[in-house]
C-alpha cells in the first residue's frame, strides 16, 4: 500500500508542481521576452487533470493510513470522518475546489498570474499536515509550515520551468531567444535553488531533531538518496549556465543543453518521488 500511496503523492505534487512553475516563467518570459513564442500548454492540462484526480486517491489512501484499515478508504463513513474531523480532510476540501478552479482555467487559458496562484497554494496547503509542520521547534507550526510551503513552490519553479525550456529547445526555438530565455530563468533559478536547499536543510534539522526518539535508518537513507540527486541537479544546472549557455548559437552546444535539460528534469521527478516516500515514512521510532 505504500508503495501505491507514494504514487499517488508524487503524482499530485509533480504535477502541480509543473502547473506552478510553468505558469510563473511563462509570466516572467512574457514580460522580458514578449517576441518568444511559448509552446502550447497540453502538458499542463493533463498535468492540471492528474492533479484533480490524485486528490481523492490521497484522500482515501490517508484516510486508510490513519484508520489503520485499507478498507476504510472504500468507507463512506470513513471517508466523511476524515473530511470532517481531520485538519488533513478539511484542508483537502480547499485544495480540491483550488484544483477544481486551476483545471477550468488552465482549459480556459486564464491569465498565467491567476494559475501560479491557484497551483501554488495548493501546493503551500500541502504544508499544514507535513512532518515539518508537526515536528516545529515549541510546536509553533508557522515555522514548519512555512519552510516547508518554500521548499515546494521553489522546487515547482525549478521542476516546471525546467520542462517548459525543455518545449522551447524541442520546437525549434531561433537560438538567440533561446538564450534569453534560459538566461532569465536561470536569474530566477538561482534564487529559487538557494532558498530551495535552506529550506530543505531546515526542514530536515527540524524533523530529525524535533522528534522524539532515534532516527530511522530506512528515512535516513531516503532521505541520503534525495539530497545525492539534488545536488547532481544543481551540478548540471551550473554546466548548464557557464558551459553550454554562452555557446548556445552552435547546434552541438544546443543539443547537448536539451540534453541535460532533460536530465535535470528526470532528477527532479525523482527527487519528488523521494519527498512523497519521505512524508509517508516515520521519521524516527
Amino acid at each position: 500500500m505504500i508503495a501505491f500511496f507514494t504514487i499517488v503523492r508524487w503524482l499530485h505534487e509533480a504535477s502541480l508542481m509543473l502547473v506552478f512553475g510553468g505558469a510563473m516563467l511563462r509570466s516572467i518570459l512574457r514580460s522580458r521576452l514578449p517576441a518568444l513564442a511559448l509552446p502550447p500548454g497540453r502538458i499542463r492540462r493533463l498535468a492540471a487533470l492528474a492533479a484533480l484526480l490524485s486528490a481523492p486517491l490521497w484522500l482515501g489512501l490517508a484516510t486508510a493510513q490513519m484508520a489503520g484499515d485499507n478498507a476504510a478508504m472504500f468507507d463512506p463513513k470513513m471517508l466523511a470522518l476524515g473530511v470532517t474531523q481531520t485538519l488533513f480532510g478539511q484542508t483537502f476540501l480547499l485544495r480540491f475546489a483550488l484544483l477544481v478552479l486551476l483545471c477550468f482555467g488552465v482549459l480556459l487559458k486564464w491569465r498565467e498570474g491567476v494559475l501560479a496562484i491557484l497551483s501554488g497554494t495548493a501546493l503551500v496547503l500541502i504544508s499544514l499536515t507535513s512532518h515539518a509542520a508537526a515536528t516545529s521547534p515549541a510546536h509553533f507550526t508557522a515555522i514548519g509550515i512555512t519552510s516547508d510551503g518554500l521548499h515546494l513552490l521553489t522546487g515547482g519553479f525549478w521542476i516546471g520551468g525546467l520542462a517548459l525550456l525543455a518545449g522551447l529547445f524541442a520546437r525549434g526555438t531561433p537560438a538567440v531567444l533561446l538564450a534569453g530565455a534560459t538566461a532569465i530563468f536561470a536569474e530566477w533559478g538561482m534564487i529559487a535553488v538557494a532558498i530551495l536547499v535552506m529550506t530543505g536543510m531546515l526542514n530536515a534539522a527540524t524533523i530529525l531533531l524535533g522528534g522524539e526518539g532515534h532516527d530511522t535508518a530506512t528515512y535516513l537513507a531516503v532521505l541520503g538518496a534525495k539530497l545525492a540527486l539534488v545536488a547532481a541537479m544543481v551540478a548540471l544546472a551550473l554546466v548548464n549556465h557557464f558551459r553550454l549557455l554562452p555557446k548556445l548559437a552552435e547546434d552541438a552546444s544546443q543539443a547537448a543543453l536539451l540534453r541535460n535539460i532533460r536530465q535535470e528534469l528526470g532528477l527532479g521527478m525523482l527527487v519528488v518521488a523521494l519527498a512523497a516516500w519521505l512524508g509517508l515514512l516515520a521519521p524516527t521510532l
